[in-house]
């Protein structure tokens, strides 16, 4: 097992000075933890890169084990799942695309378009916040009630039909075999708790952590990086565009801004809308506000994952940017300019924009750089690894 905490509610550092003292800590750990450090971890570990530094969270109340990964694998890829026999998890989220479905918004059971494109499934151990606009949400086992039970719009549009799809695959002899292997003491085994608990366990393994760059960070002189993308990651950590100060840690989504409680800030009004000139984003979508009710937080989403842009086009919560050049120009405008239709705004001048959104200036070849480098983050093993793959084919 990595030498690493595994927390259900998250620790903000730990030392590793010297064995007596990370012993105390682990010891401090458990007694306010109500839960050891292992909870949940089970043999999970096996999944995870040794070398990277992120906390991980888990829910302490669903522990990890092959038998309950297998399962998953099955069910997230099932259309069964939905009520019209039309979708899967998989359906939104593609291992050809990182597990996310290339859509500018994506589409539900009986058509309906969500409010956002799908988010890519990879690394989710390693994120405190997994929606774009829910800061109170933490573990994938609770996260995919919105998908699966959701009315407005019904992505799989499970609700007032959980028992048919249930019977569906009660009477599936390689359901009842892959239940009874995942819970064997369990009577009747095959309920929607269990079922969400097995999806939860297979995508916590879906690990992206062999792009390009991170071969280069284990050894730069077996795997170098192109010139263009070593010119890139300079500007990209430089004082100039200081992407960095949003977009640290391994997958490129934690900022390093504080919040009030001295816990990393996730979400960030960019100046991507600006309808009325007083803030205003589109009604269908107003971030993290629609859950607080604070006008302040029109426009707030989570800073997303940096990893497999290659994969994950387009780009922001709502696919409105085509490509990475795009997004990089509106970050440059110092927020985004749209000169008409629905949605035209100057968004540089949103009164929520965050004052990390201030604007500087790229050549064109230092852009290029930078998109080189953000390439580099581009894992190609994972789309083709077929521990992840659809079991069905």
């Amino acid at each position: 097992m990595n030498n690493r905490f595994f927390s259900g509610r998250g620790l903000k550092g730990f030392w590793r000075e010297s064995g007596i003292l990370l012993l105390c800590i682990w010891v401090i750990f458990f007694l306010n933890r109500c839960a050891g450090p292992d909870a949940g971890a089970g043999e999970l570990a096996k999944w995870l890169p040794e070398k990277v530094s992120d906390l991980v969270y888990l829910d302490p109340s669903n522990p990890y084990s092959d038998k309950k990964r297998e399962l998953g694998r099955y069910l997230f890829y099932d259309n069964r799942l939905s009520v019209n026999n039309t979708r899967s998890c998989s359906s939104c989220h593609a291992q050809a695309f990182s597990f996310t479905d290339n859509y500018t918004r994506s589409s539900g059971a009986m058509g309906d378009l969500h409010q956002r494109n799908s988010r890519p499934l990879i690394n989710l151990v390693y994120n405190r916040y997994l929606t774009a606009a829910d800061s109170t949400i933490h573990f994938p086992e609770t996260q995919m009630d919105g998908p699966l039970f959701n009315e407005h719009p019904p992505e799989m549009g499970a609700r007032g039909h959980e028992q048919q799809i249930m019977d569906r695959l009660k009477n599936d002899n390689i359901y009842i075999a892959l239940y009874a292997n995942a819970y064997p003491a369990e009577k009747d085994p095959v309920n929607w708790k269990n079922s969400k608990l097995a999806i939860a366990t297979f995508i916590k393994t879906i690990i992206s952590n062999d792009a390009p760059y991170d071969r280069y960070r284990r050894d730069s002189v077996l795997y170098p990086l192109p010139a263009p993308a070593v010119r890139g990651r300079q500007l990209f950590f430089s004082s100039k565009l200081k992407c960095y100060q949003c977009h640290g840690g391994n997958d490129f989504s934690t900022p390093l801004k504080s919040n009030q409680q001295g816990q990393p800030d996730f979400y960030f009004n960019t100046g991507l809308y600006n309808i009325d000139g007083k803030g205003g984003y589109p009604s269908y979508d107003r971030g993290l506000s629609a859950l607080t009710g604070r006008k302040a937080d029109e426009g707030k989403y989570r800073v997303p994952v940096l990893r497999n842009l290659v994969f994950t086009a387009p780009y922001y919560h709502d696919g409105s940017a085509l490509t990475i050049e795009e997004v990089i120009r509106g970050y440059e405008q110092g927020g985004r300019i749209l000169k008409s239709g629905p949605f035209a705004g100057d968004g540089r001048t949103n009164p929520f924009k965050s004052d990390l959104v201030s604007g500087f200036s790229l050549t064109d070849t230092e852009r290029r750089d930078l998109i080189s480098f953000l390439y580099s983050l581009s894992d190609s093993a994972l789309i083709n690894n077929k521990n992840y793959a659809n079991p069905y084919r």
